[in-house]
């Protein structure tokens, strides 16, 4: 078999970059193009009878006709190419659309000129196919090559989500609609009090969950200041002052910063084994001479998808929230600002909804799915950096190879699918369970109080105690319980409590004591 497209060009070029999940081979003895299993990975076979010219540029072509546009590929190739060569090629069809895309491209990542005189006619084409890939509406065109970058990143930044089945089926969702419906799905007795208080509790939760990921277990204050920028989430620009600043409100006081990191910086775990310590390094953000411009990238990328809005909310939240997670800017906190990104994001394309939608406590139940699509970029990067820890330095990270188009030109669309599951997941349990709970707790004071007297700081912690017996009080409760009810009525407020869990139980499919554990 012939290798094609970018399988041909990282051979050619001597890339050693990982391979897509779709290679192209040409076999001389297949009459037609098909997909076949290879390992666990899968490949494309092209007819032989296929005429292909057996030039770089050509297979350029190719890659990009069956594998789409890989700008980290073409940001490793083109530091390679002979660009006389290049010029050459294009040049004898430089109006033909994928020449024209090449050369667009070549110019547009390595900010250089090719020798060739603009074009002076035919249509603009867009860079980016709208049925493949989430694109800006309008983008920027380029009078020299009639191309328009209708990219939703710049040069500087530059993330791609590819049209996928799973997620055209949820690119339309507004998970807040959802949220919403799936509260009024409870019934009448969502009041705007129930709503305002779960809300509460959930800010609460998020701000416990996005912590407990990062294994940490923060001093009070800090927790208190997380949960500030939390709730305040959306009503600042995102800025680089707005990063430090946050970053600043959730990390201890020694690690405070006024700038971006200045040095080099991994995410591992100390471990000990047979008497000797050691780091296992698990991920390496991008080098910090790269961390201003990819974050001033970053910060592009957000304000182009905010002025254009026709890629959704939750598409611009995932790339935003992931690329700053994977540059790593800051020395510390970079895990709870990428968390908190996807509700500041939010936040800005839909400032009207008012409350919050708690995927930290989601992927803190999925931690498993959560390191796996982090793995989607963190493996590759992992397996192409040349680093070493200097152990006569406090073991300082030194990284001998520069791989920055990894950083630059990632393709999010595993993160995409994700995020819309954890939302999902967010809705169906932890927004549900919070609103149920919180009926099911004023149903039953509302029992006790028809029935009896109790004072106001008694009574909550009664109604607990019902709720945690699944409706009824227990042996090692009852003499407390008793001192404030007649012991005639704690069997009546029992059958009505037990009447009203079973009603919220079997009407969502939800498990109230269950839920009242999990909030304690």
């Amino acid at each position: 078999m012939k290798a094609l497209g970018y399988t041909y060009l990282n051979e050619h070029y001597s890339l050693l970059l990982p391979k897509l999940n779709v290679e192209v081979y040409q076999d001389s003895n297949s009459d037609k193009e098909k997909i076949v299993t290879y390992g666990a990975s899968k490949r494309k076979i092209i007819p032989g009878t296929r005429k292909i010219s057996d030039t770089p540029f050509d297979h350029m072509i190719e890659a990009i006709k069956y594998q789409g546009i890989r700008l980290h590929y073409f940001a490793a190739i083109f530091p390679k190419v002979d660009v006389a060569e290049l010029s050459i090629f294009i040049s004898q069809k430089p109006n033909a659309k994928y020449n024209r895309i090449i050369w667009y491209l070549y110019e547009w990542i390595m900010d250089s000129t090719i020798d060739l005189p603009d074009l002076n006619q035919g249509n603009y084409i867009k860079l980016f196919e709208d049925e493949f890939y989430y694109t800006l509406k309008d983008g920027d065109k380029n009078k020299r090559t009639r191309v328009i970058n209708n990219a939703i990143g710049t040069r500087e930044f530059c993330p791609t989500v590819r049209k996928t089945s799973k997620i055209k089926k949820c690119e339309n969702v507004d998970v807040y609609k959802t949220a919403y419906a799936e509260m009024q799905r409870i019934g009448e007795s969502v009041s705007t009090d129930i709503i305002g208080r779960s809300i509460n509790y959930l800010y609460t939760k998020e701000t416990k969950s996005s912590t407990d990921i990062e294994r940490e277990t923060p001093d009070k204050h800090k927790m208190q200041r997380f949960l500030r920028a939390i709730k305040n989430a959306g009503l600042f620009e995102l800025t680089k002052s707005k990063l430090i600043d946050l970053q600043n409100k959730i990390v201890e006081d020694s690690k405070k910063a006024s700038d971006y990191r200045s040095d080099e910086i991994y995410v591992g775990a100390t471990l000990q084994r047979f008497g000797e310590v050691y780091e296992d390094v698990h991920y390496i953000g991008a080098l910090a001479k790269h961390v201003p411009s990819l974050m001033n990238g970053l910060i592009k990328t957000h304000e182009r998808m905010m002025f254009d809005a026709s890629v959704s909310a939750l598409i611009h939240a995932t790339v935003i929230s992931f690329g700053a997670v994977y540059i790593h800017p800051m020395d510390d906190g970079n895990g709870r600002i990428h968390r908190y990104l996807i509700h500041d994001v939010m936040k800005q394309r839909e400032p009207e909804h008012k409350f919050i939608i708690p995927i930290s406590a989601s992927i803190l139940k999925h931690e498993a799915e959560y390191d796996k699509v982090l793995e989607v970029i963190s493996i590759p990067i992992m397996a192409m950096i040349d680093w070493e820890l200097d152990g006569e330095n406090q073991n300082k990270l030194i990284v001998n190879n520069d791989i920055d188009y990894m950083y630059r030109y990632p393709d999010y669309t595993e993160h995409v699918s994700f995020v819309y599951e954890m939302m999902d997941k967010a809705i169906s349990t932890e927004l549900i369970e919070e609103v149920s709970l919180l009926i099911v707790f004023d149903n039953i004071k509302k029992i006790i109080n028809n029935l009896t007297d109790v004072p106001n700081n008694k009574l909550d912690a009664i109604t607990s105690i019902i709720i945690s017996g699944a409706g009824k009080v227990s042996k090692t409760k009852l003499q407390f319980v008793c001192s404030h009810i007649d012991q005639k009525l704690i069997k009546q407020i029992e059958k009505q409590s037990i009447q009203i869990m079973s009603k919220i139980e079997n009407d969502l499919s939800v498990n109230i004591q269950k839920i009242m554990r999990k909030t304690k």
